[in-house]
Parts: structure tokens; sequence; C-alpha cells
């Protein structure tokens, strides 16, 4: 384990093609509740968007419309959805993820899997690196982070961080 400050594990400019997951998640892996995140912590918010930019992203409908509030700016965004009605105001649609695969190694630049509980599931066996915020805290949520232990046991990184409602830790994990 190496202490690491955000900077240094920023994207890498050499990592285009990489897939990494990144996620916020409790001790009991909640990542969401009633379609959005069950906290709001800042630093977090800011690590996502320093991480993830000049990337693209891979997610959900309902994580991109959660996050279609916030700011995507600097990154492509690839949608996966079923919905044949749904058409992304910003971004590309995807109907599987082989298909959002293909149109992010297209774009190329990093790859990231951005959620929800199905798309992590599937991307887990796929992905070359997890960044797991670990929320030091048991939640009522209905959306869960998958068991990742299998896939990702070589951690690379480690930072703790604390705002006036939760303790986390900031991971960077390897695929075994």
């Amino acid at each position: 384990m190496v202490p690491t400050s955000r900077s240094t594990i920023a994207t890498d400019p050499q990592a285009s093609g990489r897939i990494s997951i990144i996620v916020a998640c409790s001790r009991n892996r909640v990542i969401g509740r009633n379609g959005r995140l069950p906290w709001d912590i800042p630093e977090d918010w800011e690590y996502f968007l320093e991480q993830t930019r000049e990337g693209t992203l891979i997610l959900g409908r309902n994580c991109y419309e959660e996050m279609i509030e916030r700011t995507l700016e600097g990154r492509e965004t690839v949608v996966l959805s079923r919905n044949p009605a749904f058409q992304p105001s910003l971004g590309h649609l995807a109907r599987s993820m082989s298909q959002a695969l293909d149109i992010a190694n297209d774009i190329g630049r990093e790859i990231w899997i951005c959620g929800g509980e199905s798309i992590y599931r599937e991307a887990l066996g796929l992905a070359d690196r997890l960044l797991l915020t670990l929320v030091d805290v048991e939640i009522q949520g209905d959306t869960f982070f998958p068991p990742w232990e299998r896939y990702f046991r070589n951690e690379i990184a480690r930072r703790e961080g604390r705002d006036a409602n939760y303790g986390y830790t900031f991971l960077v994990f390897e695929r075994n």
C-alpha cells in the first residue's frame, strides 16, 4: 500500500482504452437510494470529476439522469439503456455493454464505468482498475455495489478523508 494524494492517482495520458470502475459505496455496499446517492460528500464528487476528466464515462440511464444535473463537461458519455424511447441529450446511446465499449474504444480515451448496479456487475470482470471510495457507514439503500474482492485484491493507493458527516477512504485497486 502506497499512501497517495489525489493528484498522483489522476488519469494517466497513456491510459487510452484502459477500463476503470469508479464508485463510492458504504460498508454494506449501498450505492443508491431512490435513484440518488444516499450522501453528499463534496470531496468525493471533486475526486470523481478529477479522475474522470478527459475520459469516457459509461453509465446507466439513472446515473446519467442524476449526473446531468451536475457537470459532465470535458467527458464523453455513453449511456446504456434498454428503453427504446430514451435518447440522451448529451453523449452516445448503447443498448449493451459490448456496444458501449465499442463506442468508448472508438473515442480513444480512458473508459470509466460509473454505475449503476447492473453496469458495475457486468463490468467487474472486464475492468483493469477499481477506484473505490469506501464510506464508513452502514446505510439503507436499494442499489448495491457487487462484491469486488475476487477481481481486485491488489491495493495500490489509499487515502483517508472526513467531512462533517462521514469518514471515508479513497482506495485504488488493480486487477489481480
